[in-house]
């Protein structure tokens, strides 16, 4: 695929349990499957999972009125070709075996980076500028888009008021519309804006940086909404994020319904890094659903497109096999309108559901934690949570929760194009993500999971960089000195 060049410029350098009930649990459910009339994830057609419980029945009945789930269709084809079940054993007895090794202990006594520390990691090095900008093929957006989003997420982590953003160049003006850090909240949730350019409104959410926001990244419960009621027993996305895009989107709709309205604007794209990736992922799901509901306010927008284009986002999304044709259509357009951009090693974006990626970050990283140095705080947050689930899987490799556990991250996927970056300067490629324990029998080398984690000599150095590189010094966002 071909891809928007930058001007020539300088380059940077680059630098033991073995129960079949565990692995029945790690299988996604495929197949039809018959519920009980109990529960509310229990109504969600077959979101129910073999975790081997003597209390829990098999399902056996229908729920009044309930079809049975339809063969084919677009989430039909995202779900199926697994690997057998011996695979999934071995792959899963792997990871099993290989998480603890590197020393909860070691984890939990790293120590984290003051923020002025972590500010000094932030400096540019070389020119920090990406080689290409990706084509409106790759991410649905022009490049100069991709770039304002980009500055967007970027400034969303620096600025702290209305008047400190810069957002518009000589040739493209954006007015920012709204700007709320949600006062006392703020240490609890990211703040969030509005902008607006010719016909387009953006709306982004900031990333990860506070302790609470870390807990918010961590917070794996898949859940429906009344927001795609119509498709809540087929969509679950992560529960905190949710909630956060929620309150931003409730708090300030009318303002946007009108503005949007008054303007004549004809495409929405929701934008953000890290968990302000995330919460733009859910935030288009939702605004999509709420336009194309005849009942909500949002309505009034019927005919306005929903995209979202994020950065470093982690996935956000649990589909089951049970999509009417209606939700086989909504759920093709959430995918033909999504992308997330990933950056070299960046563990972020494998998260959830890309453990064995995850588990070799850790490993590689063994030397410097060995070093009690102090690491990027957002580095701390991700190690605090993994050597929990390290603790948790060297002390109860016999609890069938575990499974549980470890069946539900796996369940995670992203949707649409993942446009990723293997340097600084290199072509950018697109990415499909199939989801855990794809066989891939039709050969494709387009897959996100087939992309393994490269060990570099100090990953805590490089760290931050795989994390932030991609909107801040500047890469994809707009050189500061163009900004006005």
């Amino acid at each position: 695929t071909s891809v928007y060049p930058r001007t020539a410029r300088q380059t940077k350098p680059s630098v033991g349990a073995s129960s079949k009930s565990k692995v029945d649990s790690l299988r996604r459910v495929t197949e039809p499957t018959k519920i009980r009339a109990k529960t509310t994830d229990d109504d969600g057609g077959n979101w129910w999972w073999p975790f081997s419980r003597k209390d829990v029945k098999e399902p056996t009945a229908l729920l009044p009125n309930e079809p049975e789930a339809p063969a084919g269709g677009f989430v039909s084809e995202l779900l199926e070709d697994l690997e057998s079940e011996e695979v999934i054993e071995k792959e899963t007895m792997d990871f099993l075996d290989r998480v603890g090794k590197v020393g909860a202990k070691m984890v939990k006594d790293s120590t984290e980076r003051s923020e002025d520390e972590d500010k000094i990691d932030w400096e540019v090095k070389a020119d920090g500028k990406t080689g290409f900008v990706p084509t409106k093929e790759m991410t649905g957006v022009e490049p100069d888009m991709c770039q304002l989003c980009s500055t967007i997420s970027a400034q969303l982590y620096t600025k702290t008021s209305h008047e400190q953003f810069k957002l518009s160049t000589k040739d493209m003006k954006t007015e920012l519309f709204i700007y709320d850090d949600h006062g006392a909240f703020l240490d609890v949730t990211p703040p969030f804006l509005v902008a607006i350019t010719g016909k387009t409104m953006i709306l982004g959410w900031g990333g990860t940086w506070s302790l609470a926001d870390g807990l918010n990244d961590a917070a794996a419960s898949p859940l429906s909404s009344l927001a795609w009621r119509k498709y809540a027993k087929t969509i679950k996305v992560q529960g905190a994020m949710t909630s956060i895009a929620h309150n931003d989107i409730v708090n300030h709709g009318n303002a946007i319904i009108a503005k949007a309205k008054e303007l004549g604007i004809t495409e929405i794209v929701t934008t953000g890094q890290s968990l302000g990736g995330g919460l733009s992922q859910i935030g288009h799901l939702t605004l999509r659903a709420l336009i194309e509901d005849a009942k909500s306010q949002w309505h009034e927008l019927e005919g306005i497109n929903v995209r979202s284009v994020a950065f470093c986002g982690p996935m956000t999304t649990v589909l089951l096999n049970n999509a009417t044709p209606e939700t086989d259509v909504f759920l093709e357009k959430l995918w033909n309108n999504s992308c997330n951009v990933v950056y070299k090693n960046d563990v972020v974006p494998r998260g959830y559901g890309y453990l064995s990626f995850m588990e070799d970050f850790v490993e590689d990283a063994q030397g410097d934690l060995g070093k009690a140095l102090p690491i990027p705080r957002i580095a701390k947050r991700f190690l605090d949570i993994q050597g929990k689930l390290d603790v948790l899987i060297q002390g109860a490799k016999n609890h069938e929760s575990l499974a549980g556990l470890l069946g539900v991250f796996s369940q995670y996927r992203h949707m649409g194009n993942l446009i990723y970056y293997e340097s600084e300067d290199a072509e950018p490629l697109v990415l499909k993500d199939m989801g855990a324990f794809h066989k891939n029998t039709k050969g494709a080398t387009n897959l996100l999971r087939s992309i393994k984690y490269k060990p570099v000599e100090n990953p805590m150095d490089e760290f931050m960089g795989w994390h932030m590189d991609i909107i801040r010094g500047p890469g994809l966002s707009i050189p500061e000195e163009q900004l006005m």
